[in-house]
């Protein structure tokens, strides 16, 4: 099999089980709320090098912590969720644009939207268990990069085109 195959499977085999992996943890924990978001955050934070994904899941963590929140206390303050929405997207942008935290935009406006349009009257709870389920999912795929890279000897694979850099979108 030619290298670029190889490195594929074995990729798209880590993804795989970093999602399983999350949602099981989730489900385990018997946490509200669904497994889903867990098993999101796995995908998303898989890299082909374990380093990339600890950097991309520092970040899924840390936007999310700032939108949920940041969602949270608009919905509760504001009332009414297409207004709360939009201007916790309009802040979101402009502080991670200040703090030039580019790659925290999009995942941040996602935590925003989902908190602030979800049908969740207490929204707290709601805000925490989106976090508390990317955490799961971000360990979960951390978990799984290490343990592939210590079976296939491999310290982590680098992504020849994206040179390694951490994909965060959500």
């Amino acid at each position: 099999m030619q290298p670029r195959h190889s490195e594929a499977v074995i990729f798209s085999a880590k993804a795989a089980t970093a999602t399983v992996v999350a949602a099981s943890c989730y489900e385990f924990i018997n946490l509200p709320g669904t497994a889903w978001v867990a098993a999101v955050s796995a995908v998303l934070v898989t890299q082909p090098s374990l380093h990339s994904s600890f950097k991309a899941s520092l970040m899924r963590v840390v936007a999310n912590l700032a939108g949920a929140f940041g969602g949270a206390a608009l919905s509760i303050l504001i009332g009414q969720p297409l207004l709360a929405v939009a201007i916790g997207v309009m802040v979101t942008g402009l502080v991670c644009y200040l703090l030039k935290q580019d790659d925290a935009l999009r995942p941040a406006f996602v935590a925003v939207i989902l908190v602030t349009l979800t049908g969740d009257n207490d929204k707290w709870h709601s805000s925490m268990n989106r976090v508390a389920a990317v955490l799961i999912g971000c360990l979960g795929a951390l978990v799984v990069g290490f343990l592939f890279d210590k079976i296939s000897g491999v310290p982590g694979l680098i992504n020849k085109k994206g040179g390694g850099e951490p994909d965060v979108s959500e």
